[in-house]
């Protein structure tokens, strides 16, 4: 598997729209089920979603409560499959949701409110003399590795206060209740929830402390889309490695512990593998003809993914066609017809699939296969499609239903008020490495002032390594190589490669991120606070070498 930071550049596959409509069928099907129970989550299957009548939204917005307990927890991992029949295990313990491997799953409409109660039960804080806590400078190296909170990752909600704001930091032993407003005008997507404290964050995603996060709305109510099957698949990278075991001295467990598990060459000699939904190699069912829809979400550390769900004659695999209708959760109103899904750290992509051939003839019964192209052995078989039962009659949707459905108008020339610039780079002169923004590591004292209202253009670039660039809280318009416009909220930066970025700082101001979705890069310095502050306040941009701000008082704990 070639990590981000290989210095490779990676293309993207943007076709032409996918304009036949294809007949296939539709299954029954059960839905998932996270706390509380919902009226249109009815069944228990883990990370599935409802589809026809039981995907009815049409409900007044309402308060929706959630828990998310953090304490270790000990889960069985897969470490060898044959024919997807898992034949040897390894026992693994991790900081968890719930304990489980991955958060539950959280849906919600646009007008709801999340109120989420994150109850710390981690042990304390190791003391001053362990290697977890750093005195010199804790805001560029690991540090609190049991102190969290959580960033509701795409949302375009507040920042501030008890929302989206990842500056708060929950020791253990305390609870934090977490509201989260989201717009009437949100748009409907697939997004995701995961710990973000400064300095752990890699270690906690690592550990699997992450979970979709649905906003149901208008895509949802297309009609072929309405009753389609849904498959939501969290890809996670658990890097754990046998230790000591800092809760239980004298004994040792396969653990998370330390960020010499993070660098670029560790995921393929530890010999691990992707879980999907927490499962090595799960499998998953469709009948001939039938269409889903799969939500794909990167929750994983470094490593990119090539998707391709293919048969395989002999030794070769025939890709068979994805129709993408999302990128990071914003419908972008066409259908785009591919062989091949890029997912980076962090990206999310909606595709419809359709278990026929070319000619719109059912697929055969039989094992087909979700792949990463990117990789060889083991690790190059992500999941198994097993396509079986009696055809299903069902329908891909029309680009002429989804066009309305895109959110965003686009920004033009004349809509730019200011420009801004991000440069990536890794300082290797030195050791250990610096991680940089502009020139700079992460200073919490420091923000980069926006302002509210204004629309703006980002340069983004890298010196050096391939780094997916993620900023919070508003989204960005990025046009491709072949003129087709899409919004995003993180973008991988191939070393070398500049990219022109447009967005508007809309409806929230407060502080919040901009950060290497490497999280380890973050964690280490590649990270800058941003603060938009209302039109008209005292303030300066900030520009390729740090720019403007101001101080800030520390973050809130």
């Amino acid at each position: 598997m070639s990590p981000l930071c290989s210095g490779e550049t990676a293309g993207h596959l943007w076709p032409a729209f996918a304009e036949e409509q294809i007949m296939a069928y539709q299954a029954p099907n059960g839905a998932d089920v996270a706390e509380p129970h919902r009226e249109f989550l009815e069944h228990d299957k883990p990370h599935e979603a409802p589809h026809g009548e039981g995907r009815d939204i049409r409900r007044a917005p309402t308060d929706l409560s959630f828990k998310l307990e953090l304490a270790y927890a000990t889960h069985r991992i897969c470490r060898v499959t044959e024919d997807g029949v898992c034949k040897a295990w390894d026992e693994v313990k991790l900081r968890s949701y719930n304990g489980k491997l991955g958060g539950p799953l959280i849906e919600a409409i646009p007008g709801d409110t999340l109120n989420i109660a994150l109850m710390n039960r981690l042990p304390p804080e190791p003391d001053e003399h362990s290697p977890h806590v750093m005195h010199d400078h804790p805001m560029t190296e690991p540090h609190g590795f049991n102190t969290s909170n959580l960033h509701f990752h795409g949302l375009h909600v507040s920042p501030a206060g008890n929302a989206d704001n990842v500056m708060l930091e929950i020791s253990p032993g305390r609870h934090f209740h977490y509201e989260v407003k989201i717009p009437k005008d949100h748009p409907a997507g697939t997004y995701w929830y995961h710990a973000h404290k400064h300095g752990s964050a890699a270690l906690h995603i690592g550990s699997g402390m992450a979970g979709p996060l649905i906003i149901r709305g208008d895509i949802d109510r297309v009609p072929a889309i309405r009753a389609a099957r849904e498959q939501i698949i969290l890809f996670q990278q658990i890097p754990y490695k046998l230790v000591d075991d800092p809760t239980m001295p004298g004994h040792q467990a396969n653990m998370v512990e330390s960020y010499d598990l993070f660098g670029p060459t560790v995921w393929p000699t530890l010999g691990r593998r992707f879980t999907l939904n927490g499962v090595v190699e799960p499998t998953y069912e469709m009948f001939p003809g039938e269409v889903q829809r799969w939500r794909f979400i990167h929750a994983g550390l470094r490593e990119g993914l090539k998707l391709r769900w293919v048969r395989r004659v002999g030794d070769q695999e025939i890709a068979l066609p994805q129709f993408q209708i999302a990128h990071d959760g914003i419908t972008t109103g066409r259908i785009d017809t591919v062989t091949e899904t890029e997912l980076f750290p962090a990206y999310r992509v909606d595709v419809m699939v359709r278990a026929t051939e070319p000619d719109g003839r059912p697929l055969k019964p039989g094992t087909y296969f979700l792949v990463d192209n990117s990789v060889t052995g083991p690790a190059h078989t992500l999941a198994r499609i097993v396509v079986k039962g009696p055809p299903r009659r069902m329908f891909l949707p029309r680009p002429q239903e989804l066009a309305p459905l895109a959110p965003f108008k686009t920004i033009e020339d004349d809509d730019i008020t200011g420009h801004q610039e991000a440069v990536f780079s890794i300082d290797t002169s030195v050791t250990p490495p610096r991680f940089l923004i502009n020139g700079k590591p992460f200073d919490p004292h420091h923000a980069r002032i926006l302002s509210l209202g204004a629309v703006e253009e980002w340069t983004v670039s890298s010196l050096n390594f391939n780094h997916p660039f993620h900023i919070h809280v508003n989204p960005f318009q990025l046009k491709t190589d072949d003129g087709k416009i899409l919004w995003k909220d993180t973008l991988l930066v191939p070393a070398g490669k500049t990219f022109k970025l447009r967005t508007r700082y809309e409806r929230y101001i407060g502080q919040f991120m901009m950060h290497c979705h490497i999280v380890e890069h973050g964690d280490l310095g590649m990270a800058e606070l941003i603060e938009v502050v209302p039109d008209g306040g005292e303030h300066e941009h900030g520009g390729a070498h740090g720019g403007g701000g101001s101080d800030h008082p520390e973050p809130h704990h």
